[in-house]
């Protein structure tokens, strides 16, 4: 044999042996672990992740990543560690044949949507040690008959259970707090719901097409029922004709819809739900009982002809828009008063005396807006409107204004879109900046807090679109900022945090769009940065972050241009990995400094 047939054996068998190694390794599909993080099935030369039909998940295993198993439409069987701590987003949706599931003991959270659509889904196991359900986790689950939530869940998300039709029972244990929207929606064959006394809020159509669902205990601390929750129930479609004095479930007021021109809502009623009194055009008179607390989101709404209403001593919370456009006069508000909803009187056009004997936090014009009383409120010489300590509204003033000393709240809206101003100088006594307050003040340059100021909470949008803002120092008092607090302020150079500032969170967009933004110093407790906190802002070229972050979002810093150089914990960097390839995505390559 010759010398070159003998090499082209030898390479021959070598590609042989190469490609019976290379098939022998990868046959089968294989689970993706890193770090105990189940990130998903790779898929083998003859085993796909569709025709799966088992799935064993090995000791040591503390997450099931989002979306590991979307779509195994063969998977019947999974069994769980004990290890496993949290079942991430999506992660077996659509598994259309899995039938059971115990859920380990230490897990404490199940993902949004991790088991949605499993529609062969019988029976769930959940452990007492579970904290948290997200929303749409077992959604269109129509073959799950039964369910007990445990102890230390506190909140059942949104839609997760809606749909599954085939639901007869639920056992809801004492200790949950919240029913999110649409939470059982469509499951019709349910007959009866123990809402425990501990459940303080149901959500918008939480119950909704639940059509034999006929006995209901209501819980006897809820506060807060919104809209729609009972409707298309039996319970709810018996009420609209047999009850004359409206639908009550409990302690709760939940429809009226009576013509008459007076209504009397019975003792011992604690709660009126969301649109329960909406759209009666007749109605003139209401007698309200000492025992109510809460009068919900456009409880009263559009009764154009209402124009006597007592405020009971005892009532907490007014809902947003509860009696817009309403023709009441007068309104006598009691000390509890915690909270008065956006918007709450506005176009009561009559309204022209209040009696409130103590403001409550975070009140703002909205509340009144197009009544006789704000109108005949008096300017001061800036063009500001107060009432109480609260500066409620700002009306074509001086460009420079020096807020009332005393003033605790700048109310939302208080200077939303007002051009004219341009400097804002504000005392020590204010505590919060709500919602909006200086949005769209796009002549806005300069925004003076006093020494030792006591500013403890800048609401979300506060300072949005203060396009000509250039510098600002949050003082160190504060404790929260808002989401999009200072969206394209565009002309922004520099925002310091000084030291000793309480904040733990940037929330989303908070800085997003400040394209000038060239020097920030972060609060020294910082711990979390949500989505595009820093999107955006392309003349940043450093950022460091201090040692007490624990996360940063992937999409936190994103559109960047300028960016040399980021500073970031050692204990980050594996977490940094992400965002970094993020960055470098956008062809973006800073030096990152671990330290």
């Amino acid at each position: 044999m010759s010398k070159g047939r003998k090499v082209r054996l030898i390479i021959f068998i070598l590609l042989i042996v190469i490609i019976s190694i290379y098939v022998s390794t990868h046959a089968r599909r294989k689970l993706i672990i890193k770090e105990n993080i189940l990130v998903g099935v790779r898929e083998g030369i003859f085993e796909s992740r569709q025709s799966m039909r088992e799935l064993i998940i090995p000791t040591g295993v503390k997450v099931v990543n989002e979306y590991a198993f979307i779509d195994c439409e063969n998977l019947e069987n999974v069994k769980f560690p004990d290890t496993l701590e949290s079942i991430g987003m999506f992660s077996f949706a659509g598994c259309r044949k899995i039938g059971y599931i115990k859920i380990p003991d230490n897990v404490k959270e199940i993902g949004e949507g991790a088991f949605y659509k499993c529609s062969n889904l019988k029976k769930v196991e959940f452990p007492e040690g579970l904290e948290k359900i997200n929303a749409a986790a077992f959604k269109d689950c129509t073959a799950l008959e039964k369910i007990s939530i445990p102890l230390g869940v506190k909140e059942i998300g949104e839609s997760t259970f809606s749909n599954c039709n085939n639901l007869i029972e639920i056992e809801l244990n004492d200790g949950l707090k919240s029913i999110g929207s649409e939470a059982f929606l469509g499951c019709e064959k349910i007959k009866s719901i123990d809402i425990p006394d501990s459940v303080e809020r149901i959500n918008t159509y939480a119950f909704k097409d639940c059509n034999k669902l006929s006995d209901i205990e209501m819980s006897k601390g809820i506060k807060y029922i919104e809209e729609g929750v009972f409707e298309g129930t039996k319970y709810y479609e018996r009420g609209l004709w047999e009850d004359e004095d409206g639908i009550y479930i409990g302690d709760a007021l939940i429809k009226y819809d009576n013509i008459g021109s007076e209504m009397k809502v019975k003792d011992g009623t604690r709660v009126i739900a969301s649109k329960a009194c909406s759209n009666l055009p007749g109605l003139i008179t209401v007698e309200l009982p000492e025992s109510i607390i809460v009068v919900g989101y456009e409880a009263f709404a559009n009764c154009k002809s209402l124009k006597n209403i007592n405020m009971p001593q005892n009532l907490e919370d007014i809902g947003d828009r509860a009696f817009y456009e309403c023709d009441i006069e007068s309104v006598n508000i009691s000390e509890k008063i915690k909270n008065i909803g956006s918007m709450a009187f506005a176009n009561c056009r009559n309204l022209s005396d209040i009696d409130m004997e103590k403001t409550p936090e975070g009140l703002d014009a909205g509340v009144f807006e197009n009544t006789y009383w704000l109108e005949n409120l008096e300017k001061d010489e800036y063009g500001c409107k107060y009432f109480q300590d609260i500066l409620l509204k700002y009306e074509n003033g001086a460009s420079y204004v020096k807020v009332r000393e005393g003033t605790k709240s700048i109310g939302s809206e208080a200077f939303l879109n007002s051009e004219g101003l341009k400097s804002i100088e504000i005392p020590k006594s204010v505590e919060i900046i709500d919602r909006e307050a200086f949005s769209g003040c796009k002549n806005l340059k300069e925004c003076i807090f006093e020494e030792e100021s006591n500013i403890k909470i800048i609401y979300e949008e506060a300072f949005k679109e203060c396009k000509s803002l250039k510098e600002i120092e949050i003082p160190e008092s504060t404790k929260y900022l808002g989401g999009k607090a200072f969206e394209d302020c565009e002309a922004l150079e520099k925002v310091v945090f000084k030291e000793g500032c309480d904040i733990k969170i940037l929330h989303m967009g908070v800085f997003f769009g400040c394209k000038g933004l060239k020097e920030i110093t972060l609060p020294s407790g910082l711990e979390e940065v949500y989505f595009a906190a820093f999107a955006y802002c392309e003349s940043l070229e450093k950022i460091r972050f201090p040692e007490s972050i624990q996360y940063i979002d992937s999409y936190a810093i994103t559109i960047f241009k300028n960016l040399k150089q980021i500073e970031i914990p050692l204990s980050m960097k594996e977490d940094f990995a992400v965002i970094k390839k993020k960055i470098n995505s956008e062809k973006v390559y800073p030096k990152v400094i671990y330290y």
